[in-house]
């Protein structure tokens, strides 16, 4: 009985953490979507109708705990993060190091699917409009081909026209975004393990330069 629970626990935490987040991201006829999916979870977080807010509630003791764990967070910023100038540049230095490695780590595991592109590039004046159209395609091939230096990419639709004689312009873009928590949480993991051992070797580092 006890091994068919924790194998049942064990199923569980896999398929929250290995089933993906998808993130639907449009923009239609000037209207922008972008929509949260997770497991049985759906979120409109842009283009859809928002609910009305609930009324506040006036309560002294939200207050108070905010001031203490305000008070607390600043004790413990005030222990991580150096006094001197120096070791304020180290810190600084240790988060953009580690921040670009975990950035280069999560981006292996993102993929972006579906992407469909219908542009319709228009100008009253033939000249113009050709120009526009030249300037667009440059624009979207070299953003998609240096997106997928970093991501991956899957299933490009991308048409882009060129219509004289109309008053205005038609952008219609969407994609997928899909992400496992799993990677995330991993990449985090590991972004705190790297700055923490860093951290030490340059307060290390520090406090010899100050003793020599």
């Amino acid at each position: 009985m006890l091994w068919i629970i924790i194998g049942i626990i064990l199923l569980i935490l896999i398929i929250i953490l290995f089933s993906p987040v998808r993130i639907y991201v449009s923009y239609c006829d000037k209207k922008p979507g972008i929509v949260l999916k997770y497991l049985f979870i759906k979120r409109v977080l842009a283009g859809g109708e928002k609910k009305p807010e609930k009324a506040k509630k006036k309560t002294r003791k939200k207050t108070q705990v905010k001031t203490d764990t305000d008070e607390k967070s600043d004790k413990k910023k005030s222990r991580l993060i150096p006094d001197s100038f120096s070791g304020k540049i180290n810190f600084i230095k240790n988060i953009a190091s580690t921040g670009g490695r975990a950035f280069r780590r999560i981006t292996k595991h993102i993929k972006i699917k579906d992407i469909f592109i219908d542009i319709q590039v228009s100008c009253p004046d033939a000249c113009e409009c050709a120009v526009n159209f030249g300037k667009i395609n440059i624009l979207v091939y070299n953003a998609i081909s240096y997106l997928g230096n970093f991501v991956k990419l899957k299933k490009k639709s991308i048409n882009i026209k060129c219509v004289y004689n109309q008053p205005e312009s038609v952008y219609n873009v969407s994609f997928n975004v899909r992400l496992t928590p799993a990677a995330a949480i991993m990449t985090a993991i590991a972004f705190i393990f790297r700055f923490l051992v860093n951290n030490i070797k340059m307060k290390k580092e520090h406090q010899e330069c100050q003793t020599a």
